[in-house]
């Protein structure tokens, strides 16, 4: 798996991108990716992005004692990926909201013809009770040059 940030968007804000190989176990009998398969893909690429925000998962919720749950996940279908294709998978905030943050994801088969798209929410929550809480300014400040409306 490769991993970087790069200018990939309108504006100011980065995209992070990973790349990973669709696996065997990414396929059905035809050699054609899974549906199923997108949510590793974007998985991976939402962990890497909050590592390379400063964040990662191993010690983010010690740091800020809240958990992230993921409370949807939306994918659009546009050109099926095959067995051994290398993918970039490219992940961006797309909205804070008070206690939620919406991550954009666009995964791109070799040759850059878009493969799946779509979002995922997760959303802030206290790790005492599972009360949604406001997203932490530490956390809001590191994903700031990631966000779609970023100005600077």
């Amino acid at each position: 798996m490769q991993n970087e940030s790069a200018n990939k968007s309108p504006g100011n804000s980065r995209r992070h991108r990973v790349q990973e190989y669709v696996r065997w176990s990414d396929v059905d009998a035809s050699d054609i990716i899974r549906w199923g398969s997108y949510v590793r893909f974007v998985e991976m690429a939402e962990t890497e992005l909050f590592r390379a925000a400063g964040f990662p998962y191993a010690t983010l919720w010690d740091r800020l004692d809240i958990w992230l749950p993921r409370v949807q996940f939306h994918l659009d279908y546009r050109n099926p990926a095959r067995l051994d294709e290398l993918l970039d998978i490219e992940i961006w905030v797309g909205r804070i909201g008070r206690s939620s943050i919406r991550l954009e994801f666009a995964v791109k088969k070799p040759g850059g013809d878009l493969a799946a798209e779509g979002y995922l929410v997760i959303v802030s929550t206290d790790r005492k009770n599972g009360w949604s809480v406001d997203v932490p300014i530490p956390l809001l400040d590191a994903l700031a040059k990631y966000h779609a409306d970023a100005s600077a």
